[in-house]
């Protein structure tokens, strides 16, 4: 999917990881000690720990490259477990937002080409949205539990009308399908599958 993302959207990840490891570089040295990532990241922090000024964001400018192409999801869940940090929260917004909206611009360009080719849609014919989308697959990977169909079905809707409800549909749609794939997660583990 990074093939994907534009210049901007990296950069946004890039500046998430670096509000992460400066929340991790505020925890106590303790806290650091126990950070569950490699040792030259926690080392990296924790000497963030004590600089001040330049010195301190070049530290964590480098603790963030160090940690940019890792994955970071146990950071995440570390951080809200010991501070109650929104970012993981905040991260997975965004993640969304990115779906919603690749799909409506993928929809769009699929509506604008079956304009084009026949000169008109009719509205009762069934038609098979995009049956090879890249971006439907990496939303299925990402979500497993979401409902295809219904995305489809808005995504649709959006081009015809460009209706910002059906934007909105898109989006409450992956939101359900996420809340459900951590529900599922909470109690796989609690059941100590």
């Amino acid at each position: 999917m990074d093939s994907q993302l534009s210049k901007s959207e990296k950069k946004r990840r890039a500046k998430g990881i670096e509000q992460l490891v400066s929340e991790l570089a505020a925890l106590p040295l303790g806290e650091i000690a126990s950070l569950p990532c490699d040792q030259e990241i926690r080392a990296e922090i924790g000497s963030a720990k004590n600089l001040k000024g330049g010195a301190r964001k070049r530290q964590l400018k480098y603790a963030t490259k160090l940690l940019r192409d890792k994955p970071a999801e146990d950071l995440y869940d570390f951080l809200a477990r010991k501070k109650g940090s929104m970012l993981k929260e905040k991260r997975e917004f965004h993640e969304l937002e990115h779906f919603r909206n690749a799909l409506i611009t993928e929809a769009i360009k699929f509506y604008e080409e079956m304009m084009h080719d026949n000169g008109y849609m009719n509205e009762n014919e069934p038609v098979e949205f995009l049956p090879e989308s890249k971006t439907i697959q990496d939303i299925v990977n990402h979500l497993p539990e979401v409902d295809q169909v219904s995305l489809k079905n808005a995504a649709m809707q959006f081009a015809r009308t460009r209706n910002r409800k059906f934007s909105r549909e898109l989006f409450r749609i992956m939101k359900a399908a996420r809340e459900k794939t951590h529900f599922s997660q909470q109690q796989d583990k609690n059941n100590g599958i």
